[in-house]
């Protein structure tokens, strides 16, 4: 399925945080909250770009398949290199 974001909405893929420690040990809780990655985006947004990690306010994704669509402004930041 080909999802095409209409105005200024956003396409993205949940991105999980570690659930073990460098040594191994399991995690049951994160630290990391989870992160997404930005599939696509609509015409009216210039705030991401396509590959981009995020973080965002998962009260406003709409799940569809595997993917979510928010709004822009529903994110938070964008995590640096």
């Amino acid at each position: 399925m080909n999802i095409i974001p209409l105005k200024n909405k956003v396409v993205v893929d949940r991105v999980e945080g570690s659930k073990t420690t460098s040594s191994g040990i399991i995690l049951q809780r994160t630290e990391e909250p989870d992160r997404a990655k930005v599939l696509a985006i609509g015409p009216d947004v210039d705030e991401v770009s396509i590959g981009d990690i995020i973080l965002l306010d998962w009260n406003a994704a709409a799940k569809i398949e595997e993917h979510y669509i928010i709004p822009v402004t529903a994110i938070v930041f964008i995590y640096g290199e």
